[in-house]
């Protein structure tokens, strides 16, 4: 049989499934980078205008670590600034959760075995993805060409910006497959790939600031994200940058089928190892059982942030000779700051505390997850109740999105202070800066709790949905197209890493998190399990 055979009839299931979900991504990711364009037009309508943003931007290392440098004073190239790296924190993740819903998980929930009983090929589920994910992705591209286009804006740099896009999208869509292929689990696939996609972009941030515009450090050049930057949308644009994402997406393709294709179904190439036969006495209780699904992910979380976190207080001791410019100095002290290197540094504590805000989020979607999948039934049929049940999962949400932000803490402390040579108070100020986002990470976990308790079909949409959306205020406010009043909706608004945060604020974020969980567990009372 043909290994490719029944992959047209996948495709049009997986179409079938989630269109509504690809039609909403398609359009938002699209639309953002035109109203941005949009924006900058009315923000900034004469080129002095354009060239005192453009070097205000490049005068900030912060800016120029998160978003990379401003190629060009020119409406394209800040467009191409803010929305590139923007937009594949929106491709990325998604584009990773799409390939693995329907690689990974439909092998270990048995459907994949029932269609390998059909006249369906070993290769066709991987391959029904990618040819799903990797034509969306080119359509997310055109929807950012034309709009750019319908602007003014010139074509050639319109579709290098937008073919930019779709191509970051391409190579972890592949990347996401080939990693499914390595483990038996999905959420340890998830994990992994978003832990390379992190580091991709740590390579980029750290070939930036030790470079310049056309002279970027060989990081930069080796990130995925990098590549992202270096077609020079609008700004001269070098389109044979392309070709590197091209085929290092055919190439991690090939790598994933021929691994399928040389495995066993269900297996992985990860080694597992087999649990007792018997339940150990400390599993006797709903916290011990939820510790440990949660277990794993908390580990490979924490060293990933715990490396990522030693690494970046390691290059904050540098970043001051990196950016010892006046222009740099002066910024860092508009900000309260001593120098830019600790302005950068509490802006990626700001962008991890959102990230693990989002772990929070599966950990409290994982009780849908047990529900669904019958689970929920064979320990409530025990006496535990489910206020014991949901409040053990509830319980690990909250404590390991705050050991993770004391990990980050610990190694961001250490690095800064060991290459400072005031271990002492270097340690002891960034590790209380990393508590500050903490509170807001608890809401976007109690707002997860509420939706699972009393809507629980809709709670993953509902949770990432917001989630989104609180992150689309924060981009509204900083190109000034929303009022501040209207940013303070976000949680993260109240711990901002531009203000001073106060304890108040803390306080009432920590109130409204306790008050968000009672009424999830309500909710969760009141209805029918399943």
């Amino acid at each position: 049989m043909n290994n490719l055979a029944g992959s047209s009839a996948l495709m049009r299931l997986i179409i079938r499934r989630d269109w509504l979900k690809f039609l909403i991504w398609a359009i938002l990711v699209g639309v953002i980078p035109v109203s941005m364009a949009a924006s900058y037009i009315k923000l900034y309508p004469t080129p002095e205008s354009l060239r005192a943003f453009s070097d205000l931007v490049m005068g900030s290392p912060a800016e120029i670590g998160m978003l990379g440098f401003v190629y060009a004073s020119n409406v394209g190239a800040l467009t191409a600034w803010r929305a590139g790296l923007n937009g594949a924190f929106l491709i990325v993740p998604v584009s990773i959760l799409f390939v693995i819903r329907h690689t990974r998980s439909e092998e270990q929930a048995g459907r994949s075995e029932l269609l390998g009983s059909t006249a369906s090929g070993r290769l066709a589920p991987l391959a029904a993805s990618l040819l799903v994910l990797l034509p969306l992705n080119l359509i997310i591209a055109v929807i950012i060409s034309i709009g750019l286009i319908s602007l003014g804006l010139p074509a050639t740099g319109a579709w290098v910006m937008g073919l930019s896009a779709a191509s970051v999208g391409w190579v972890f869509s592949a990347l996401a497959t080939l990693v499914a292929q390595l483990t038996e689990s999905p959420a340890l696939a998830r994990t992994i790939t978003l832990i390379i996609f992190a580091f991709t972009w740590f390579m980029r941030t750290i070939g930036d600031l030790s470079g310049a515009p056309g002279s970027e450090g060989w990081l930069s050049w080796v990130s995925p994200l990098g590549w992202l930057r270096l077609t020079r949308a609008f700004a001269g644009e070098q389109v044979w940058v392309l070709l590197l994402p091209l085929l290092l997406t055919i190439l991690l393709s090939g790598v994933a089928a021929l691994l399928l294709y040389r495995r066993d179904l269900g297996a992985g190439y990860l080694p597992v190892h087999a649990g007792p036969a018997q339940a150990a006495s400390s599993l006797n209780s709903p916290l011990a059982l939820s510790w440990r699904l949660h277990r794993n992910a908390l580990i490979i979380w924490s060293i990933g942030i715990a490396f990522f976190g030693f690494l970046l207080g390691t290059v904050g001791v540098n970043m001051s000779g990196f950016v010892d410019a006046p222009q740099f100095r002066a910024w860092a002290n508009g900000m309260g700051l001593s120098n830019a290197g600790d302005a950068f540094l509490f802006l990626i504590i700001y962008i991890l505390g959102q990230v693990i805000s989002a772990y929070g989020i599966t950990i409290v979607l994982k009780l849908y997850s047990e529900e669904k999948e019958g689970r929920a039934d064979s320990i409530l049929a025990a006496p535990v109740s489910r206020f014991n049940w949901a409040g053990s999962h509830l319980f690990w949400a909250l404590f390991n999105s705050t050991i993770l932000m004391l990990i980050l803490g610990l190694s961001i402390g250490l690095g800064y202070g060991l290459n400072s040579g005031n271990l002492t108070y270097d340690f002891l100020r960034l590790f209380s800066r990393t508590l500050t986002p903490l509170p807001a990470i608890w809401v976007i976990i109690g707002i997860t709790s509420l939706f699972y308790g009393w809507l629980p079909r809709f709670s993953a949409a509902a949770s990432w949905g917001l989630l989104i959306f609180f992150l689309m205020l924060e981009l509204g406010w900083e190109l000034q197209q929303i009022s501040p009043a209207l940013f303070k909706i976000s949680p993260f608004a109240h711990v901002h890493w531009t203000i001073q945060v106060s304890a108040q604020s803390l306080l009432v974020l920590t109130a409204i998190t306790l008050l968000l969980i009672t009424g999830g567990i309500l909710g969760l009372r009141q209805r029918d399990m399943g």
